[in-house]
């Protein structure tokens, strides 16, 4: 699943450090095993729905807030941080729809 571009996410959660580290490395991970060329930041929640990206990664409770004034294309809401699987079935979901793969 290659793209044509790097896809631009962000990581965000309330302070931007550590939740949003943990995620990046998780994403990069992910992102790398799939042959998707990407570009991963953190971000805080004052400033993440402002950044014109095509992916936010958040939790579920940042991500109401997010869906209502962000810049993003699509936001990925996360359950479970320690569910690797969740984040890789929704995330790699994200990135085929912005593709226009669904």
């Amino acid at each position: 699943m290659g793209a044509n571009y790097p896809i631009k996410i962000v990581t965000a959660c309330g302070l931007g450090t550590g939740t949003a580290l943990y995620l990046k490395m998780v994403i990069e991970d992910i992102l790398k095993k799939a042959g998707v060329e990407s570009n991963v930041e953190t971000a805080d929640s004052s400033i993440a729905p402002t950044l014109e990206v095509d992916i936010i990664v958040t939790a579920l409770d940042l991500a109401e807030g997010f869906r209502e004034r962000s810049k993003a294309k699509v936001i990925v809401a996360v359950e479970n941080y320690g569910d690797k699987n969740e984040i890789s079935k929704k995330l790699l979901e994200a990135i085929k729809k912005i593709k226009g793969e669904f």
